[in-house]
Order: structure tokens, then sequence, then C-alpha cells
């Protein structure tokens, strides 16, 4: 279209829509302040509620846009003027300096199905994937408040034009979007939008949100190297091995949950040393170690547009035990495969709420309620007997990979060379595989833990009395730091020991403590006196042999807490020792200068498109689990709200930690807010934080666990959609009973 509209406010933008298009706008006005003197005639021409919107001229530049700074109030009754007058001022308030003095008087529009804001471009991004946020409901600012929590988010890749059937529902919003776009010859525009109660869009707002156009030969560029990644994961659903099932899911907080560990896009020198660390060896060597089922090797982690995914179902797989029958497997694997695509929510605790990977007391019964329809009650038997014969050998694995793990830390001494090939290969089979093994033992122990909470057998209570009585690397941390702080120890001692802890354990930019003093320092000061002895009420231990004589457990209640305690402080220091081996490669990475493409041929790992970050895709978007090629395309953002862990209400002030910088603030007495339940995070527990919120982390996580022993409410998990809400917020109430969280 010739005439294409110059900018000026929002107002002019819709006049130009209403005159060359056929899409429906409710009913509003443009008014000045003159406009005041006649209201009550005006009034009448609109419907008995409005909306008094923004209408800054500054909103809409086209160099650069303002969207969402300034005020739109409503809905208010059109008979109550003074309100209205009252209104009118409050936005024209929030203008600044501007001599557009204009606001829009708009009719409400009642009973609207859904709400929505479309943007032909991921907010913050230059990502080539249009984004519909929508909101089931008639709040019309449930959207754009931030308030609300129950949001839908689609993406559409901006190569498609028309929805598969299963996305149907947002054919409406694409056609609006798209018509828009069109129109205004400018491809980046935010449209708010609602669905009448008769289910017809209609348009309440449209303005630009920046100056850039669409790169066609970027969106043809991108297309092609997603139809390769597309390619790749064809080929990965063929390539079975010699395991059940089918390659067709893929996530990104399973098992070794890398978005977690690496974060969601990692750099080469963060995925290649993760890859080569656990996920393309290690990780089925531990399963085979550990008593499960034995298989040939085979790659756990994918990297897709350069995020790294986990194969859902080798993971599967690595859990069933030696006994079953074959065909038994293949029925199992089908059947979590299913479960898994029925509740995709689930895929960051696929161990504990997918497969039966552990004894957890009442797992026959647990079996005999799911499985019984899928294999046979001899085979369900067999599984239960294998699985307490693996948890019978858990004190032997950990003691025999607590010898490797301290043998190979007391060679990390200062004439070690980290960075060469067969030292990180040295890391790798005498630390990580050990760290691999107590890592699970931990995980297998709080799942028991749970277990005898959901059963009643102990309170909450108790339950965090048996993770506070756990005294492990960390619990001397914090006392040494306190003895520094007494100036009983020095602070270079406390460095020697504690030195190489850094927040993101694979990220090169993140400094450990003892290059960061000024944090350290402060970390010291906020340092408090430790309770040395924390004694376990006799109740307990009644209540726990109670339980295991009534259904015949084998264990008492003091083997069964001693080695609980002993496992989840060995997860502790078995991570303790590993990561002082990757933060020596770190540094050795950046004192010599080793090239991302020297550091792989160390790691025997081909330096090729299959496995290194592409440049060309740093903002496409992919989802955080891929059940199908649609989903490098288009797909439904999860609905996550999160795995809470504590009881009560807290309320406080949210503070934001990112890019995993160790920067000297104060923490105590806030909300602090993370990217991912890192291990490396760990030195924010030395302050006396409200609670943890974090994007990524599962209900068995390491900070769930941290956590809980501190005592500390936290909600990990929380999902993209949920953490960009809460993380731009100022301060959060959080009702941990009934696990829901408002932004105050």
């Amino acid at each position: 279209m010739d005439d294409r509209i110059n900018y000026g406010n929002k107002a002019k933008n819709l006049e130009f829509v209403a005159n060359h298009t056929d899409i429906k706008i409710p009913y509003f006005r443009e008014l000045s302040l003159k406009d005041l003197e006649n209201i009550n005639e005006i009034l009448n021409d609109f419907s008995e509620e409005i909306m008094i919107r923004s209408n800054s001229s500054n909103e809409d530049l086209e160099s650069s846009s303002n969207a969402g700074k300034y005020l739109s109030i409503g809905p208010i009754s059109k008979e109550r003027i003074e309100d209205i007058k009252e209104s009118w001022n409050q936005v024209l308030s929030s203008y600044e300096k501007d001599a557009n003095q204009t606001v829009i008087l708009q009719d409400y529009v009642k009973n609207a199905k859904s709400v929505s804001v479309l943007t032909s471009f991921k907010v913050g991004t230059d990502s080539l994937y249009r984004s519909f946020s929508i909101y089931n409901g008639p709040e019309t600012d449930a959207v754009t408040s931030g308030k609300y929590n129950q949001i839908k988010n689609f993406y559409v890749h901006r190569s498609i034009n028309k929805l598969p059937n299963k996305y149907k529902e947002y054919s409406v919003y694409l056609k609006i979007l798209t018509k828009l776009e069109d129109l205004f010859g400018n491809k980046h525009l935010d449209i708010e939008m609602v669905l009448d109660n008769n289910s017809s869009p209609l348009l309440l707002q449209v303005r630009p949100l920046m100056e850039k156009k669409v790169n066609k030969d970027l969106i043809l560029t991108e297309k092609k190297i997603i139809e390769q990644n597309v390619k790749k994961y064809d080929s990965l659903k063929e390539t079975t091995n010699d395991r059940f099932g089918i390659n067709q899911l893929f996530s990104n907080m399973s098992d070794m949950n890398p978005a977690e560990m690496i974060g969601k896009k990692p750099d080469n020198v963060a995925f290649g040393l993760y890859k080569f660390m656990f996920t393309d060896s290690t990780w089925n060597i531990q399963r085979g170690e550990f008593g499960y089922r034995k298989y040939k090797p085979a790659k756990l982690m994918e990297l897709f547009n350069n995020v790294a995914y986990i194969n859902v179902n080798h993971s599967l797989n690595s859990f069933l035990t030696r006994s079953l029958q074959a065909d038994s497997c293949e029925k199992i694997i089908q059947h979590q495969l299913e479960k898994l695509k029925e509740n995709p929510q689930l895929h960051d605790s696929i161990e504990f709420n997918i497969s039966r990977s552990s004894y957890v007391f009442d797992t026959e019964d647990e079996f005999a309620v799911e499985y019984k329809n899928i294999i046979s009650p001899e085979e369900i038997q067999k599984w239960h007997q294998d699985l307490i014969e693996i948890d019978s050998l858990n004190k032997s694995t950990l003691e025999k990979n607590n010898e490797t793990m301290l043998r190979a830390f007391s060679l990390l001494d200062g004439n070690f060379k980290y960075s060469k090939k067969e030292n990180i290969k040295f890391i790798r089979d005498n630390m990580a595989l050990p760290f691999t093994h107590h890592s699970r033992l931990g995980f297998v122990y709080f799942a028991q833990l749970n277990n005898l909470l959901r059963k009643d057998v102990i309170t909450e209570a108790q339950k965090n009395s048996l993770l506070l009585s756990v005294k492990s690397i960390s619990t001397k941390m914090k006392s040494d730091a306190y003895q520094v702080k007494l100036g009983k120890k020095s602070l270079s001692s406390f460095l020697d020991i504690y030195g190489h802890i850094r927040a993101g354990n694979y990220n090169l930019s993140s400094s450990n403590l003892k290059n960061n003093l000024e944090f350290t320092e402060l970390l010291v000061h906020n340092s408090e006196p430790q309770d040395e002895n924390i004694s376990l009420q006799k109740v307990i231990f009644s209540n726990i042999d109670k339980y295991f004589e009534l259904n015949n457990i084998p264990y008492t209640a003091s083997a069964w807490v001693e080695m609980f305690q002993t496992a989840i402080a060995t997860r502790e220091n078995s991570k303790f020792y590993y990561t002082k081996g990757i933060d020596g490669i770190l540094n050795e990475i950046e004192e010599q200068n080793i090239s991302d493409e020297e550091l792989f041929q160390r790691l025997n790992i081909e330096f090729s498109q299959e496995n290194k970050i592409n440049l060309d895709l740093k903002n496409t978007l992919m989802p955080d689990l891929i059940s199908s090629s649609d989903d490098f395309y288009l797909y439904e953002e999860m609905s996550k709200d999160g795995n809470y862990i504590g009881q009560g209400t807290v309320s406080g002030k949210v503070l934001l930690l990112d890019n995993y910088s160790n920067q000297p603030y104060d923490l105590d007495n806030k909300i602090v807010v993370i990217p991912a339940a890192d291990p490396g995070w760990d030195w924010i527990f030395n302050y006396k934080i409200k609670s943890l919120i974090t994007q990524y982390g599962g209900p068995n996580s390491h900070m769930a666990i941290r956590c809980a022993e501190h005592n500390i409410p936290a909600i990990l998990g929380v999902g993209e959609n949920n953490f960009s809400m809460i993380s731009t917020s100022q301060s959060l109430s959080i009702d941990f009973s009934n696990e829901s969280f408002a932004i105050v």
C-alpha cells in the first residue's frame, strides 16, 4: 500500500487500520483536554464502561518504542465523571515531556473470552518468530500487567504462513498479525486484541516496536539451518541401537539437566566440557555400574539449534533393570514415552514421575497400580526385586567411588596441568564418574525421604530436621567463613580450600572466589555461627522403624538415617571435589587462550556443525521438550508453575542475579531469583535469603536438596514466562501451602 502510515500515536494507528482494513475495533476517540468541557455529550456515544488509554507521541516513534511505559486506566463507568477526569489526568501525567496532550477513550469489551498481545518478534530478542501471549479471561490488562501467571505463549517462525491443525486455535491471531504487518510495512508490531463473547477478534491497539525491518535473506538462511536440524532429529528417531522405543522426545531438563547445568543456550566451552564429562559415555557407564541394564555406548545429549537436549528414550532405557524380559522393556518404555507426551510438564522430573528408577519402599504397590495392564505380575515382581538389589549396593557404591574421588582430588595441586588432554580424561574418569554415582545416590535418598513424608511417617518439620542434620562441605564452608570473620582463620587459607567455587561451573565469564576478593570478603562479612549439634527427635526413629517393620522393609531407622546423611553429604562433597577440576580447566583455557576448536580436539569431539554453536542461530527459539519436527518451527510454551519447596507464605523484595556474576549484592531478606538451579550458586546460602526462585530446576535437583537443608522456601523451575514476569517485578508474595504467587 503506497499511503503507508507515518507513525504519530496509537489513535492515528487505529484510524489507519479502520480506514484500510475490515478489522473490527471497539469504538474509540482521540480527545484533548479541551474536550473535557463537553465530556458528558461525548460519552453519549460510548458503551456503559470505557478505557482511558495513553496516546503519547513518544510512545510510537518509528525509531524507538516506549510501549508499556505510559498509563492506561479502566474499566470506568461513564457515569462516574469525576473518576474519568482524575484518570484522564493520571494518564497525561505519565507522558513526561510531550506536546501531544491527548488520550484515547475506547469502549471496554465486557465478557471477553480471551485477551492477547501479539508481537512480530519475541520482545527483547531479534528472533524470527512471531509471538502470541494469550489469557483466557475478560481482564484486558492480564497480559500487559504481568500480574497473572496463567498465560499461554505461542511462537511461530516467520517462514510459516499456515498453522497445522494441532494449533488451529492460533490461526485467528496469525491472520490479524500478518494482515497488519503487510498494512504498516513495518514487520515489528505490538498488538493488543481480544476475542469477544462470540469469539470475534477486536483490535484494541497497534504500535511499532522498533525501527528495523525484516531481513528476508536472514529468514531463508535460518530456515535452511533449521531444516538441517530437523533432518538430524528425524534420523535420530530411526536409530535406537540396542534400546527399546523410539527417539522421539528430547528435553532440555531431563536426566543430566543441561539447561540447569550449562544454560539453555550454552557456549562451545560449556557444551563441549559437559558433553565430554558426562553425556557422551560417563552416563552410560555409571548406569551399568550402578546395577541397571547394560547397553552399548550411545550419546545422551544432542545439540538442536544451539540448545542442548537429552535423548529421553536413552535416559528411560538406562533405568530399566536386568531381569526384565525384552518384550516387557518395550511395553514399559512405550508407556513411559506416551505418559510424558501427555504430561510434558513432567519432563524435568522423569526419574521420579515417569520412570521407576529407584526403590522408595512402596515401589511394588506403585508398579501394581500403574503397570498392571502393561506387564505381567511376575515381571512387576522381578522389576521390584531388581531395584531392591540395586538399593542393597548403595553403601559399597558410595564408598568405592568416594575412594576414587579423594585419590584424584589429592593430585590436583599447583603442578597439575588441568587442560592437558590426558588430564581432562583423568578428571572425567576419576572425578566426573564418581560424582555421577554420588549424585544418583543423593537422588535416591532424597526420593526415599519424600516417600516417608508422603506416607505420613514423618512430618515436614521432621524432614527439615533430617536435612539440617547433614554435615557436608557446605556446612564446613559456612563455619570456616565465620572463623575468618572472627580472625581465627586467614582469608588466604579459606581461599586455598574454597577458592575454586564459581557460579556457573562451566562458564568462562564467571569468576571463582579466589579471583573475586570483593565478593568473597562480603561473603565472609555476612557469615554467622553455625549450630554444630542438631539432635534428631527419637520419635523420628521410632516412626520410621514402625513403618519399616509393618511393610517388611529390611532396614532399621538408625541405619537408614546414617546412610541418608552420608549420601546427601557425599553428593555435596563430591560436587565440591569435581568442580575443582573443572575450575582448573577453565582457568587454563583463559590463561593459555585455548580456542574452542583446540579444546574440542583435546576432548575428542569433532568441531563440526553438529557439535558447535552456530552464531547464525543465536536468536532462534526452541521449546523445552521436542516431540515432533513441527516443534522446530512453532510451539506452545509449556505451562509451568514450578516445584514448590516449603510451607507458609513469604513476601519481600525481588533481587535478580544473572550472568553468573559473583557481584557483592546484599541478599539478606530478599527473594533471590536466578536462571538455573546450578550448584555453582551455592554461595547464596551464606546469606539469610527469604526465598529462592529459578527458571530451571526439578523437584529433586541439587538446589532442591540444598534449599530443604537450609529450610529455605523455594520455587524451582518456574518456566520462561513466569521467570520473565518475576525477574522484572519489584516485590512478590508467595503462598507455598497453596503453590501460588502474586506480584505485589
